[in-house]
């Protein structure tokens, strides 16, 4: 999750009553899935290339190219993904279901990427760019469906130009289809002016530190008044919703239209009910 600005706007009573409950609009950055389809979040990561002997520099430069980038975007731009080398041997299976699974238990990973490079033709001179096809396959072992994915692409290497530099840009390229994209989106948040603990609760959740400000609302449920109940139900329900926990979030807004439905209700389930 990334954070955006914070528009806090106080509004009129949602009921046209000095009791009522006011509201402020929260801002969040919210992380969608990649266009793979594989989640990478919080998982071990290793990154493989098969090397044939030539063009190692280029095979090798694009396996730290593909790195960079997926620390850049999943580790804060820490050297978190192990790069390992395997020799490439002519017949052997090396994208396999059972080599994949060996990669992934050698190199203590989660997700095993291994990167695989074959030339489409010969150059006819030194000045001649080569057509190549990228292929990468790809096993998760936590995914249920145990099975390799590949993906691939094709581009020319220019012979002139520096391996190294060229590999590093394929393998930036090659790992755009695994970064999640992210979108804005907007939350509604109720608290009541006249308790303090709503408003140190309302203060929390303000800064994004919606754990402390779940302790609060859990607190404040423990009322015969249903629309203050069903306040607190819908704030945990948010905070729920944009740490992630998409069941919990949908079991306390159902909880919250059961004692009171709340003017923001349906937006937020249409929300939860987008989340992947």
């Amino acid at each position: 999750m990334k954070i955006t600005s914070f528009l806090s706007v106080l509004a009129l009573s949602v009921m046209s009553v000095s009791c009522g409950p006011t509201y402020f609009s929260l801002g969040v950055d919210m992380r969608n899935p990649s266009r793979s389809g594989i989640d990478l979040e919080g998982k071990n990561i290793s990154v493989t290339y098969l090397d044939g002997g030539s063009d190692s520099l280029f095979i090798s430069s694009v396996a730290e190219g593909f790195t960079q980038r997926l620390e850049r975007d999943y580790f804060n731009g820490e050297q978190s993904i192990g790069i390992y080398r395997i020799d490439k041997t002519s017949g052997k299976a090396h994208a396999s279901r059972d080599s994949m699974v060996n990669l992934v238990v050698e190199t203590g990973a989660d997700v095993a990427f291994l990167f695989d490079v074959e030339s489409m033709g010969e150059a006819e001179s030194v000045l001649d760019d080569v057509p190549f096809e990228i292929r990468l396959y790809v096993y998760d072992a936590m995914d249920q469906r145990d099975t390799v994915q590949m993906f691939k692409g094709v581009s020319t290497l220019d012979r002139i130009a520096g391996l190294d530099s060229q590999g590093l840009e394929v393998g930036n390229r090659s790992a755009t289809v695994f970064i999640p994209s992210w979108k804005n989106r907007r939350f509604t948040v109720y608290y009541y002016e006249s308790s303090d603990l709503w408003y140190e609760a309302a203060g929390y959740a303000s800064d994004y530190r919606f754990r402390e400000a779940m302790d609060i609302w859990m607190t404040l449920l423990d009322t015969p008044n249903l629309y203050k109940r069903s306040c607190a139900e819908y704030n945990i329900a948010v905070a729920c919703c944009i740490l992630g926990e998409k069941a919990l979030a949908l079991e306390w807004l159902d909880r919250s239209d059961a004692d009171y439905p709340l003017n923001a209700s349906y937006a937020l389930r249409k929300t939860i009910d987008s989340l992947p």
